[in-house]
């Protein structure tokens, strides 16, 4: 399993999150990572997506695939 709170900056991620970050709907995430942090809510990282949004997302509701 890969820990994309720990992985380098810069790198490739690709992974599902759930729409609107609370909904039994998948969709997929490919970016490159920017960096990671720590808030009240739990860990999360920072991506830019392809199209070129950053979005910042919770390590504990990244689904692998």
């Amino acid at each position: 399993m890969v820990d994309f709170y720990n992985k380098r900056n810069e790198r490739k991620v690709s992974f599902k999150y759930p729409v609107g970050g609370n909904r039994n709907i998948l969709r997929k995430v490919d970016g490159v990572k920017l960096a990671s942090f720590t808030g009240p809510g739990g860990r999360g990282i920072t991506v830019q997506e392809k199209d070129g949004k950053i979005r910042s997302v919770s390590v504990r509701k990244i689904v692998q695939y």
